[in-house]
């Protein structure tokens, strides 16, 4: 399969689950595998939101998501969608915090 393609489909995927989606949850990356079996969805939601229910939720709604990419989007098989919480933001935070402190107590140039 094309990259090109690859690509494509995981934008298609990605435009269709953030419409169908609640608002506390915040689709950041969808790749797709080669072979378009398998979508890799992560996502964020508010620190004030419980990520435990929000996965729960995720993957109770898994079937339905996979239908509407099934009527949506014309391909030989609809992709398994895999969710993962992405944490990036929250290491990128941590890692500016500890990178302040250590400027603040003069061990940085």
């Amino acid at each position: 399969m094309s990259k090109h393609r690859q690509e494509k489909v995981a934008h298609e995927i990605m435009r269709m689950l953030s419409m169908a989606l609640i608002e506390d949850v915040t689709l950041t990356d969808v790749r797709v595998s080669a072979d378009l079996s398998i979508a890799s969805v992560r996502y964020l939601c508010p620190k004030d939101v419980d990520r435990n229910e929000v996965a729960i939720g995720l993957e109770k709604v898994r079937p339905y998501l996979r239908s509407l990419i099934g009527d949506r989007l014309e391909l030989r098989r609809v992709p398994n969608i895999n969710f993962y919480y992405d944490d990036a933001y929250e290491k990128g935070a941590e890692m500016s915090q500890l990178l302040a402190r250590l400027r603040a107590e003069g061990q940085m140039g």
